[in-house]
């Protein structure tokens, strides 16, 4: 029996792969591992430099782990400040803790920021109006009076002050015969001056010839009208206005006795022309003070007016009576002379240009 004993075949490998397992170090090549054996011991960890970036985090040297535990728990609440805060602190502030605080700052901010530009944008816009306002109102003369028209200008009730002006007693041989109220000119005292009148402005009924009418209230001191025409004049001009005049009888009680045995006496200035404009361009500037928005019910009126009592001379002007007991007694005939038709008793009033 014979045995034939072969070298068996291997693979061929290239020169340069042979050279190459030669020439290894042994230290270079792979322990075998025995799957039943003893595991190796781990080799040492080398001490890091003090000077490399994640040694600075520590302090010093960092932690030492082993595979065997995990790693302990890490957050980047825990890690310190320069000057050793922690973010925890800021994270646990009460104001930037509190639910919302921040969104709620910035909406505050942006709500007053808003705020702030629409006042500045009203204010100039305001301004803007207010200039052009007055650039487009004709010149007059300036008032001091904050009242504006209501909804149904002209209609309504007004207080019309006025300071007494001028006054002429050229009508009568007797001048004191002829008084306007309130027995002062501007030029003597500007505040015993004043004269108010109130009046008042309705729609004319359908069919008028004009589409408001006035009238006066009750006055023992300026003559009495009702319904007389409204009339507008110079429409759309700096003129503008409203105009009327009537025919009054206006008494007057002289400012001295003009009978012989010094009795009280009253004389009346039959068909006084009274004429009134009520401008509505031009400003006042009278009273220099403030007026009340409401005077009995009465609103001022806004803008400047001018108020005239004229007479001409004549029979029968004036026509004077004694008066007895608040009764007109016999008529006054005696110190009488009539005066030419075109000598005028005048009383001037108006609101602006003192």
């Amino acid at each position: 029996m014979s045995f034939n004993f072969s070298r068996p075949s291997f693979p061929r490998h290239s020169t340069r792969g042979s050279r190459r397992s030669r020439h290894s170090s042994p230290d270079a090549r792979l322990s075998v591992i025995a799957e039943d054996g003893p595991v190796p011991p781990v080799p040492p960890v080398p001490q890091r430099a003090y000077n490399r970036p994640f040694s600075r985090i520590w302090h010093g040297d960092p932690p030492r782990h082993s595979y065997e535990n995990s790693p302990p728990r890490y957050s980047v609440w825990d890690a310190t400040g320069p000057k050793g805060e922690k973010l925890v602190d800021v994270r646990n502030n009460k104001y930037i803790a509190r639910r919302g605080g921040w969104r709620r700052f910035f909406i505050i901010a942006i709500v007053a920021i808003a705020i702030l530009i629409a006042l500045i944008v009203g204010l100039v816009v305001g301004l803007h109006e207010k200039h052009s306002s007055k650039s487009n109102q004709p010149s007059s003369p300036s008032s001091n009076s904050s009242t504006t028209p209501n909804a149904t200008f002209p209609v309504g009730s007004y207080a019309v002050t006025t300071f007494l002006d001028t006054v002429s007693t050229n009508c009568t041989s007797n001048p004191a015969t002829w008084r306007c109220y309130p027995y002062t000119t501007y030029s003597s005292s500007p505040s015993d001056a004043m004269s108010t009148f109130n009046w008042i402005i309705t729609a004319s009924a359908s069919g008028s010839a004009t589409n408001y009418s006035i009238s006066s209230t009750n006055n023992p001191f300026a003559p009495n009208f009702v319904n007389v025409s409204l009339n507008l004049v110079d429409a759309n001009s700096a003129t503008e206005r409203y105009t009327f005049q009537t025919t009054v009888n206006k008494a007057v009680e002289p400012s001295t006795a003009i009978t012989t045995d010094n009795s009280m006496a009253t004389c009346f200035f039959n068909d006084t022309l009274m004429e009134a404009n009520l401008y509505t361009n031009i400003s006042k500037s009278y009273p220099t003070g403030a007026e009340s928005n409401s005077t009995s019910g009465f609103q001022p009126w806004p803008y400047a007016v001018t108020v005239t009592q004229t007479i001409g001379g004549g029979s029968d002007v004036p026509d004077c009576y004694e008066v007895v007991n608040g009764d007109l007694g016999a008529r006054i005939t005696n110190g009488f002379t009539s005066e030419p038709s075109g000598n005028i008793c005048s009383c001037s009033y108006k609101n602006y240009d003192p």
